[in-house]
């Protein structure tokens, strides 16, 4: 099967590499580069990561072929949202992952309000045939896993702005502390500080709640592509 994969971030290369185990044919383009290209390659499936801006984003979406089985990254959108850029918005389903991506890891699946049942049937099976175990989530910016996880990195970035504890002491309360895989600061890292940021973003424009604001302190070392000491 072919499928196109738009956007450069910490998801990409895993999920082609997956999809390329799974005997799928892919072709991975930059956001930048798929959107000055005159002409796509043809293909069954359009896969987008795009996880910063959200005009960047509805630009990605409107160039999918209008028959291609739809995946967009739902951590800086809904899929409803998103969907109501596309043509035949009924073959968009949303998906959520965060790095690293396990060969028999997990993967959100989220349905918009114009999502067909066959593309939701057809989305399920598709990530199953990778090996992914699927857990079907509510329509919301951030899915799950994401909104919880960077809501924490947040949180850490608002005690460090306030001189809290360091960053070392941070991921270090919080790993050793409460069990967690890594800290705050170590996870951001690992994830992307710009998809990070694009997560409370999207979070916060949805439900305008305070506690999704993204920490200023976040945005600086975001927008710098830079991440805080953490030894």
């Amino acid at each position: 099967m072919k499928i196109l994969l738009v956007g450069v971030n910490a998801l990409s290369e895993p999920l082609a590499a997956m999809c390329e185990r799974g005997g799928h044919a892919v072709a991975r383009w930059e956001t930048e580069k798929f959107l000055a290209a005159r002409t796509i390659p043809p293909h069954e499936i359009f896969i987008e990561v795009e996880t910063t801006a959200l005009e960047k984003k509805r630009a990605v979406l409107e160039r999918a072929a209008e028959d291609a089985l739809l995946f967009l990254c739902a951590l800086n959108a809904s899929v409803t949202v998103a969907a109501s850029w596309v043509q035949n918005p009924a073959r968009v389903v949303g998906f959520g992952a965060l790095p690293p991506l396990a060969a028999n890891g997990t993967i959100e699946l989220a349905r918009g309000l114009q999502t067909a049942e066959p593309s939701w049937e057809r989305a399920q099976n598709f990530w199953r045939a990778l090996g992914q175990n699927v857990v079907a989530v509510a329509d919301s910016a951030g899915l799950a896993r994401a909104r919880i996880v960077c809501c924490i990195i947040n949180e850490a970035f608002s005690a460090l702005q306030e001189k809290i504890a360091s960053a070392h002491d941070i991921d270090v309360a919080l790993k050793l502390g409460v069990n967690y895989p890594q800290g705050p600061f170590a996870w951001g890292d690992l994830i992307g500080l710009d998809t990070v940021l694009g997560v409370m973003e999207g979070l916060y424009a949805e439900w305008r709640d305070d506690r999704y604001r993204p920490a200023p302190l976040l945005r600086h070392y975001a927008l710098a592509r830079q991440v805080p000491v953490r030894s």
